[in-house]
């Protein structure tokens, strides 16, 4: 589904990824982990569109990322970032709504499949009730749910989040990780997600990727990957494994 082949980036004369390669298979659910200043944010960028390598490939189902029109792309990919600044009072619905643009020309309204797509992301995610309210006046967490619900009615067939739910609560934030898991077994759905907390990346996802410096550490299943020594000296900290897939930091080394 996404190939990434010896990606070099960097802003003007500082390097910030070097020589980074991946082979993110359908139905995935990956997640990326790394300390401040690793370059997660950038390689989620990259694989997006939204920056172009200095050099080396990405590709989406089997496509340049670059010959891809934009309306095009988002018919495959939705990205949702951490944070979005939404001023206009636009409701909750409309928010919502706009997942179904790719779809659409630009005088086209809302058919009613497009209402009935929406209505099931809003529903998902618990924020049906939000529908006539102004996203404006939402908490950042509610925030958060109708933004994820806005990318599942863009129905992608991939699916980017950047520490997308790190204003939820814990209750939200299991409920939205289990669903992507849900979508990722029962529909295909593959998903790259920045997580910090090891912990969830262990629970939810089938591979991880550990950044380091600009530079790919490892990148497999998620067991695998997220050892107690290689997670101890990527982040310099003392870890133990708990119980089957858990982590426990015990100190700073």
């Amino acid at each position: 589904m996404i190939k990434v082949e010896n990606i070099q980036f960097g802003y003007g004369a500082k390097p910030v990824l070097k020589d980074i390669s991946l082979n993110i298979r359908q139905g995935c659910f990956c997640g990326i982990v790394g300390p401040n200043g690793s370059g997660k944010t950038t390689l989620l960028n990259l694989i997006t569109g939204q920056l172009q390598a200095t050099s080396g490939n990405i590709s989406i189902k089997g496509r340049d990322i670059g010959s891809y029109r934009i309306e095009e792309l988002a018919r495959h990919i939705a990205v949702m970032p951490q944070n979005m600044d939404i001023k206009f009072p636009y409701t909750c619905l409309e928010i919502v709504g706009m997942g179904r643009t790719p779809y659409k020309t630009r005088l086209q309204g809302l058919t009613d499949q497009d209402v009935a797509i929406i209505e099931n992301a809003m529903r998902l995610t618990d924020t049906l009730d939000f529908a006539g309210r102004l996203v404006t006046e939402l908490s950042g967490g509610e925030r958060q749910r109708v933004l994820f619900a806005k990318a599942l009615a863009q129905q992608p067939e991939v699916l980017f989040l950047d520490e997308s739910f790190s204003n939820m609560d814990i209750y939200y934030s299991i409920k939205c990780l289990s669903l992507l898991k849900e979508l990722c077994v029962q529909q295909g759905l593959t998903v790259v997600s920045i997580i910090h907390d090891l912990n969830l990346v262990s629970t939810f996802c089938s591979e991880a990727v550990v950044l380091k410096a600009g530079l790919l550490v490892k990148y497999g299943s998620a067991p695998t990957v997220l050892d107690p020594e290689l997670i101890g000296e990527v982040f310099h900290i003392k870890v133990v494994r708990a119980g089957e897939t858990g982590l426990a930091v015990l100190s700073n080394l």
